[in-house]
């Protein structure tokens, strides 16, 4: 079955943030110490382009971009999956690279950071081409995370 990339709205958050896996959770609300309500809300509202990956009618991420300094064209790219993004990997990954590229046609530059324990997401962000530095302590918590970046190819 094929992903639709679909607009996603603060609406849609309730019927989000039951499912979301729980690796995210435990990177937003565990190591960044931001409930996962507000962190969807705030993401959804502050990207450009806030989208919500459809797979059979269920909902298997939210993604964006949200703009980070608008002088040096750098975007902060995030997503947050939900249980059903393992049973329907091969149509999530398809949608990936293609929403990457979008973002670098707005920003020159890509940043945002990853929880170290996370390896399934450094894993795809790898495969999506993304650079990593060691990891190192970040957000209110101080976990170890790794920044990741990309720069459009000119």
């Amino acid at each position: 079955m094929a992903a639709e990339v679909l607009p996603v709205t603060a609406e849609d958050v309730a019927i989000i943030l039951p499912i979301v896996r729980q690796a995210d959770i435990d990177e937003i609300t565990e190591a960044l110490g931001i409930p996962m309500q507000r962190a969807l809300l705030e993401a959804i509202t502050g990207s450009l382009n806030a989208k919500k990956i459809v797979v059979d009618g269920l909902v298997v991420a939210v993604f964006g971009d949200a703009p980070y300094s608008i002088l040096g064209s750098v975007g902060v790219p995030w997503l947050i999956s939900t249980v059903h993004v393992e049973r329907h990997a091969r149509a999530f990954l398809k949608v990936c690279k293609p929403e990457v590229q979008g973002m670098l046609t707005r920003h020159r530059h890509l940043m945002n950071y990853v929880d170290a324990r996370n390896t399934a997401a450094i894993r795809w962000l790898k495969w999506l081409g993304f650079n990593f530095a060691p990891a190192a302590p970040y957000g209110a918590k101080r976990f170890l995370f790794h920044q990741f970046t990309m720069d459009r190819q000119e």
